[in-house]
């Protein structure tokens, strides 16, 4: 007979160390002690716990042997019954409590709830507490979910009470090949806090089409009880079927920023001959040292000579242009390290030190390069920031790089000037700030309601105008304070106009006509003011400012909420592979994918709710950031509409 078949509760702190015909050894798991055990009696075992292990006997003989096990109130979606069983030396509140720990425990780490399987994992939690009867595998997905549908309660309920959110939106697969879609959902709540969170990561089973995307996009609308009318942003990246996903829809959608930069950049690198030979041979020159132990070492002394940190040289990944500024950089900085390995016989030999070398032309393009993407990598960090608004940044950031950080320069040199010239060409043409409809896209909409940017300079007067008008057509079409409450004040003011014209003609000469203003002002009227309040320094967090100044303007910090929520990239949602990719990994390959949903979306709960450190300091570096890349932009309307 197995130990998990013994009926007597004693046999949970026994096992058998050796076993004959005529009698068997047993071993105590809490003090090693080895006991007689034969005929079935377990009299000997019994009378050990009641002597040595008073406190474990006491709660054993305490608890009725018909709540060993219990069964859950909740099924699978199989439809098959979850039986939750606890042990019976606890009592069924506290290891419910426990076993919810460790199913948050398993969301919050990303590791497998097989993890309760494991020899070294039970060895710990018996040493632990003793009492705790560890469940299996299901029943830990099972507290996973329960915490899933509570968190999700919640989540709908805070998305009810909101004036508008956006939604960022990507596809993935896992490394079982299963397509998975990831929707994150952002909005400035009543206290202007800024909420990114994530809604759901689904399984696509069927063709990644628009319309099969915006199907699914519909059943999460549904589940959370979000009207559409809320939505003022969908931000995805610039493949067809996003696109075509995002007509399906009918939201506005806003390109992702940070999708355009990499094939802006990285079409650039592949155009210029020069320059991409230069990477390629950069990225053979950092891969020879990450293969090879000895030239790693021998770079390591070189740093130590010179009194230097100790920095590993960082290769070029293609679907990631920053990384090869990293590698510029990084490159530029060792130089005379990377020689002096190359040059040390001992270590590399000749022929290959003749491969690996760069040329001096090679070097003069590294060299040239490393300031012109600095101010690209910085955009890019900016960009994905999800602590302040970033979508109001781009067009600012936009006239910025076009008028001064990518202009071309006599002193240049051809692979850098090539460079420059792409990239801005590329740019203008993803942001045309020629087209006459441009008001109606959400990008200069943000902007304008971001009180850094609201001059609009970098606009033709003609577009600045229809900006402001396509702001108040949006005022007024969204009830109070919109046309509705419009046509009501003109009415009233109407009516009392008619009162205080009887009035005047009761009182006659005594009757002396005043201000009869309506003291609402008009969508117009609160614009105008709003435009013309006191100009923001860049720096500013535009959302600390709407927090003080929205009494002011209520009617227009009402569709700021609505509208600066909007990511500039849907890198919120392509943050989830990361954690998707911890969670589905080789061993865990066959998680079933609403496992595989509920895990992530709990993880992403946690991970929110967890204490925040301090960082003002990194704030503020950013900040600074900001301040370098955006200084250019309040420069004269002719530059930047030329």
């Amino acid at each position: 007979m197995s130990d998990d078949r013994r009926r007597s509760e004693v046999w949970k702190f026994f096992k058998v160390i050796e076993s004959n015909q005529e009698k068997k050894k047993v071993e105590c798991s809490m003090c090693y002690t080895e006991l007689t055990y034969s005929g079935g009696s377990t009299g000997t075992m019994t009378n050990h716990l009641r002597f040595k292990h008073s406190q474990v006997f006491t709660a054993s003989q305490a608890r009725d042997r018909s709540t060993r096990s219990c069964k859950s109130n909740y099924t699978r979606r199989t439809n098959q019954p979850i039986i939750v069983s606890h042990s019976s030396l606890m009592a069924k509140d506290e290891w419910e409590k426990c076993t919810a720990k460790l199913a948050a425990m398993c969301a919050f780490d990303l590791r497998p709830v097989s993890i309760v399987e494991g020899t070294g994992f039970k060895e710990f939690i018996k040493e632990l507490n003793p009492l705790y009867e560890i469940p299996d595998r299901a029943t830990v997905a099972h507290f996973v979910r329960l915490q899933y549908e509570e968190e999700k309660r919640t989540l709908r309920e805070k998305l009810a009470n909101q004036v508008g959110m956006a939604f960022t939106l990507d596809l993935w697969v896992s490394v079982a090949t299963e397509a998975y879609i990831t929707v994150t959902a952002h909005f400035l709540d009543e206290n202007w806090e800024l909420n990114n969170c994530i809604l759901a990561t689904r399984e696509v089973e069927e063709q990644h089409t628009g319309l099969n995307i915006s199907t699914e996009i519909r059943k999460l609308l549904t589940e959370f009880d979000i009207p559409e009318k809320k939505i003022y942003g969908l931000v995805t990246e610039n493949s067809a079927n996003m696109v075509n996903c995002g007509n399906g829809l009918g939201w506005p959608q806003v390109k992702c920023f940070g999708h355009t930069l990499q094939l802006s950049i990285r079409g650039a690198f592949d155009e210029v001959r020069a320059l991409s030979d230069t990477i390629a041979a950069a990225k053979m020159l950092v891969a020879y040292f990450h293969g090879s132990s000895s030239a790693t070492l021998e770079l390591q002394s070189q740093q130590k000579q010179l009194e230097l940190s100790e920095n590993i040289l960082i290769t070029d990944c293609t679907s990631r242009w920053n990384t090869t500024f990293d590698m510029f950089e990084c490159l530029v900085r060792e130089r005379l390290n990377i020689q002096a390995v190359l040059n040390c016989p001992e270590v590399t030999k000749s022929s290959d030190a003749a491969k690996l070398k760069l040329s001096d032309s090679q070097w003069a393009i590294i060299e040239a390069m490393v300031p012109v993407l600095r101010p690209l990598h910085v955009a890019t960090r900016i960009m994905c920031s999800q602590e302040y608004p970033t979508l109001s940044g781009v067009y600012p950031i936009l006239c910025s790089l076009k008028n001064q950080h990518l202009r071309v320069k006599e002193t240049d040199i051809e692979a850098v000037a090539d460079f420059k010239r792409i990239v801005v060409s590329v740019l203008e043409m993803c942001y045309n700030t020629t087209d006459e409809v441009l008001c109606q896209d959400p990008t200069l909409i943000c902007t304008f309601l971001d009180p850094r940017y609201k001059s609009l300079l970098f606009l033709k007067p003609s577009q600045r105008e229809a900006v402001r008008a396509q702001v108040v057509s949006y005022m007024q079409s969204d009830g109070p304070p919109g046309q509705s409450s419009r046509l009501r004040s003109s009415a009233k003011r109407l009516k009392r106009e008619h009162a205080q014209s009887d009035m005047a003609f009761l009182l006659g000469e005594y009757y002396q006509d005043g201000d009869d203003s309506d003291s609402s002002p008009t969508p117009e009227e609160e614009l105008g003011q709003y435009v013309l309040s006191k100009a923001v320094p860049t720096a500013v967090n535009p959302i600390v400012w709407w927090k003080e100044n929205a009494p002011n303007f209520p009617a227009v910090a009402k569709l700021a909420r609505k509208f600066l929520c909007i990511p500039a990239t849907s890198i919120p949602s392509e943050r989830v592979f990361s954690t998707a990719g911890d969670t589905l990994a080789k061993r865990r390959a066959s998680l079933d994918p609403d496992t595989v949903g509920e895990l992530i979306f709990v993880n992403k709960v946690l991970r929110m709710k967890e204490p925040q450190q301090d960082t003002d300091e990194p704030q503020s570096a950013e900040r600074e950031d900001t301040v370098i890349l955006q200084h250019q932009v309040l420069i004269k309307q002719e530059d930047c509409s030329s």
